[in-house]
C-alpha cells in the first residue's frame, strides 16, 4: 500500500493536525469502550510520540472489562495539552542566534601521553 501524500514531519514545537486528530481517536476509543479501534490505533506509528503515562493509562483501557466507569483523564489531559500548544502563539521570546564556524586550534602535540608501565612504577617499601 503506498500513500498519495507524503507524511508530515514532527515538529517538536506544534503538533500537527494529524496527530492531534489520531489523539481525539484514541480518546474516543477509550471513552467508547471499543478495545478493537483502541488496539488499533496504539499499533500506528503515532503512538511512539505518547508519553509513557497515557501509554499506560491506555494499555489499561484496552485489557479492562466493558463496565468499566473509569475515566482516561491522563489521556484527555494530554489531549488537551497538545490543542493548547497547537493553538498558542509562536514564541518570540528566544533571541535569533547566528551560527558560525568556530576556529578550532591545532592540537598541540601529535604523541599520545601514555600511563606508566607495570614494571616501571617503583613498589612501595613497608
Amino acid at each position: 500500500m503506498r500513500r498519495l501524500t507524503p507524511t508530515e514531519s514532527m515538529d517538536w514545537e506544534r503538533p500537527s493536525e494529524r496527530f492531534l486528530a489520531y489523539l481525539e481517536r484514541l480518546a474516543q476509543a477509550c471513552l467508547s469502550g471499543d478495545r478493537e479501534q483502541l488496539e488499533k490505533l496504539l499499533r500506528m506509528r503515532l503512538s511512539s510520540h505518547l508519553p509513557r503515562t497515557v501509554l499506560d493509562e491506555l494499555e489499561f483501557f484496552r485489557r479492562s472489562k466493558q463496565d468499566n466507569l473509569r475515566a482516561p483523564l491522563k489521556t484527555m489531559r494530554y489531549v488537551h495539552q497538545m490543542q493548547q500548544l497547537a493553538t498558542a502563539p509562536a514564541d518570540e521570546t528566544q533571541l535569533p542566534l547566528e551560527l558560525r564556524e568556530r576556529d578550532l586550534a591545532a592540537p598541540v602535540s601529535s604523541t599520545r601521553r601514555r600511563a606508566p608501565r607495570r614494571g616501571d612504577v617503583p613498589e612501595p617499601r613497608e
